[in-house]
């Protein structure tokens, strides 16, 4: 029974968590701090990216797009400490893509040398 019960638990928070991460889900149904707890594991699997994993990978704007939607859900909730998780998160999201770009661009420089 210990098992069973273990298993459907599982399956639960497996479902809760992909539930959380779908794009225009309903802003009453963003869970603020889950979904930010969420978003930080994303922005940091994504950091942890070969330049290969990561072209043409479409990740970078669908994670933009779940950080805004978030944003928007916790501020009408007057949840600051969540909003302000998601604003440095979205900035070191904004400087590794950055910096990404910038060593994309020295890859192809060289490449032309």
């Amino acid at each position: 029974m210990g098992t069973a019960g273990a298993i459907l638990y599982g399956i639960v928070g497996v479902a809760e968590g992909l539930a959380q991460q779908s794009q225009a889900l309903p802003p009453g149904e963003i869970d603020c701090g889950y979904r930010v707890n969420l978003l930080r594991d994303r922005v940091v699997a994504m950091t942890e990216r070969s330049p290969h994993q990561s072209a043409d990978d479409p990740q970078d704007e669908i994670v933009s797009n779940l950080i805004r939607e978030t944003r928007a859900a916790c501020a009408s909730r007057g949840d600051v400490a969540n909003a302000l998780r998601l604003d440095e998160i979205a900035g070191r999201l904004r400087d590794h893509l950055e910096l990404r770009s910038r060593e994309d661009q020295a890859r192809r420089d060289l490449l032309a040398l």
